[in-house]
C-alpha cells in the first residue's frame, strides 16, 4: 500500500468517517456549534497518527464554569462529546500505518513533505465535511468543523475558516494580525523597543513569545533595547540575555554588559550561558570563584544543549572547551556531566560539524564521547554522513569502555532508522553486551527495526 497510496480515498474515507460521526451525535435538543479534528500527533521521522474527532453544543459549554467557558470553547480535548470510533473497525489503523510507511520510505525531507501533504488533506476534510453537513441539513450555517493543533493552531485555523469567520470565533488571531502590522511599520530601533515592553506579558495580541520571536529577527538593531534590560528586574534580565545569545553576535558592547550582568544574582545565570554560547566561556571560568558552582556547570554545558538550536547563529560545535574543564577544573564535573546526562537534550549539529563529533567519538572523556555519539545518531543529517557514520557508530558500540557511551551508539544507530537496518547482526552482538541497559537497547532496537531472529 506504501507505492500505492491513495490520497484521493484517503480524503473520502476521512471525509465520510467526519459527516458519519457528526450526524450521528448532534440531536435537536441540543445546539451544536463545532466539531473538530484535533490532536495530530506526529515523530519527526517516524509514526503519523490519525487525529480525534469531537463535538460540542452550546448547552454543554454552558454547563461549565462561567470563568472558563471562553478557553473551553475551542479546547477541543475538553469538549463533552469525544468520537473515538469515527471511522470503521480497522479503518483507522490501516490508513494510519499505510501513511506512516509512505512518510518513512525516504529522506527526512520526503517525511515533512508526505506530512505536510496530510495536513493539507485534513484542511480539505475539514472543509468539504462542513459543506456536506449544511447541505444535509445535519447543522446550520454557523456550524464549524476545525482543525486544531498546538504547533500549527493559527495557519491551521486561518486555512480551515474564512476571514469573517475568523474575526468572528477567534477575534484574537485577527486582533495580532493587525498588531504585528504596526509593529513592522515601526522603525527598528522602536519596534524593539515596544518588544522589549512585551517580554514576560502573556496578554493582549502579542505575548512575550511572540515578542522574543520578532526580537530575534530584528537582531543587532534589538541590541541596544536588549542590554538596557539586563540591569532591570531578573524577569526581563534573564530572557534579554537569553535573546542576546540567540541573536549570537558577540559585540564587544553585549560581551562587556553580558559580563557585568555576572554580578546580577537574579540574571547571572543566563548572562553566563550565553557568554558561553558566544564564544567566551573564559570570562565565566575567570571569576568562577565568585559564582555558584551550578552557574558555572551551566555556562560549561551550554554550547551542547539543544538551547543552542534556539540561536539564529551559533558558534560550531568545540568540544576544546568542554575537555579543558574536565582537566583543569573536575571539580564541576559531576555537575556538568548531569546537565549533559542522556535525556536532558543535546543540540542538533550541521554537516559542517560532522567532523568535529567524530574526533570526540576517540576523546579520551567518556562525557565528550557520550555526546558526540548522541548527536550523530541524527538521519536529517543524509545518507552521505550516514554511510560514513554508521560503521563508526556500530564501532563504538562494540568496542567502547563506557557501558553508557555503548547504549547511546545503539540508540543513535536506531534514530537512523531504515538507514541502519541492514546491522541488525551487528546490533543482535550487542544483546550479549556484558551491561544490563545495554542489552535492553540492543533488545529495543530490534523490536523498533522489526528485525526478528536471524
Amino acid at each position: 500500500m506504501t507505492a500505492s497510496f491513495d490520497w484521493a480515498e484517503f480524503e473520502r474515507a476521512l471525509h465520510d468517517g467526519v459527516v458519519r460521526s457528526v450526524e450521528a451525535a448532534v440531536h435537536p435538543g441540543e445546539r451544536f456549534y463545532a466539531a473538530a479534528l484535533h490532536r495530530v500527533h506526529r515523530e519527526q521521522d517516524g509514526l503519523i497518527a490519525l487525529p480525534l474527532l469531537g463535538v460540542n453544543s452550546v448547552e454543554a459549554l454552558a454547563r461549565e464554569p462561567e470563568e472558563v467557558r471562553e478557553q473551553l470553547r475551542w479546547s477541543a480535548p475538553d469538549w463533552d462529546r469525544h468520537l473515538d470510533d469515527w471511522l470503521p473497525p480497522g479503518s483507522a489503523e490501516r490508513w494510519e500505518q499505510a501513511l506512516t510507511a509512505l512518510a518513512c520510505a525516504g529522506t527526512t525531507r520526503h517525511w515533512q513533505r508526505t506530512f505536510d501533504r496530510y495536513v493539507t488533506t485534513l484542511v480539505r476534510v475539514c472543509r468539504r465535511a462542513r459543506t456536506t453537513l449544511r447541505r444535509d441539513g445535519v447543522t446550520d450555517r454557523k456550524f464549524v468543523v476545525l482543525l486544531l493543533d498546538d504547533e500549527l493552531h493559527e495557519p491551521l485555523i486561518k486555512r480551515v475558516l474564512t476571514g469573517a469567520e475568523v474575526r468572528r470565533h477567534f477575534p484574537e488571531l485577527d486582533e495580532r494580525t493587525v498588531a504585528l502590522a504596526e509593529l513592522a511599520a515601526l522603525p527598528p530601533a522602536d519596534r524593539a523597543a515596544r518588544l522589549t515592553g512585551l517580554l514576560g506579558t502573556f496578554e493582549g495580541p502579542v505575548g512575550s513569545e511572540n515578542a522574543a520571536a520578532l526580537l530575534l529577527e530584528l537582531g543587532p538593531a534589538a541590541f541596544s533595547a536588549l542590554l538596557d534590560l539586563l540591569g532591570g528586574s531578573a524577569d526581563r534580565a534573564w530572557q534579554a540575555a537569553k535573546l542576546l545569545a540567540d541573536i549570537g553576535r558577540p559585540t564587544d558592547s553585549v560581551i562587556t554588559a553580558l559580563e557585568a550582568t555576572l554580578a546580577h544574582a537574579g540574571a547571572r545565570h543566563w548572562a553566563a550561558v550565553a557568554l558561553s554560547r558566544l564564544g567566551r566561556l573564559d570570562l565565566v571560568l575567570a571569576r568562577a570563584d565568585s559564582l555558584p558552582a551550578d552557574v558555572v556547570a551551566g555556562a560549561v554545558a551550554a554550547p551542547y544543549t539543544s538551547f543552542r538550536d534556539h540561536g539564529v547563529v551559533s558558534a560550531p560545535l568545540d568540544y576544546r572547551p568542554l575537555a579543558e574543564v574536565a582537566e583543569r577544573k573536575p571539580a564541576y564535573l559531576a555537575a556538568v556531566e548531569a546537565r549533559l546526562a542522556p535525556g536532558t537534550g543535546c543540540c542538533e549539529i550541521t554537516t559542517a560539524e560532522v567532523d568535529v563529533a567524530v574526533l570526540g567519538l576517540g576523546s579520551p572523556h567518556a562525557l565528550i564521547r557520550r555526546h558526540a555519539v548522541s548527536v550523530l545518531g541524527r538521519r536529517q543529517l543524509g545518507r552521505q554522513v550516514g554511510r560514513r557514520v554508521l560503521p563508526l557508530l556500530c564501532r563504538v558500540m562494540r568496542d567502547d569502555p563506557d557501558a553508557s557511551v555503548r547504549r547511546l551508539a545503539v540508540l543513535s544507530l536506531l534514530w537512523w532508522r531504515r538507514d541502519s537496518r541492514h546491522l541488525a547482526e551487528v546490533v543482535r552482538e550487542a544483546v550479549g553486551d556484558p551491561d544490563a541497559a545495554v542489552r535492553e537497547a540492543a533488545e529495543h532496537w530490534l523490536r523498533e527495526q522489526q528485525v526478528g531472529e536471524p
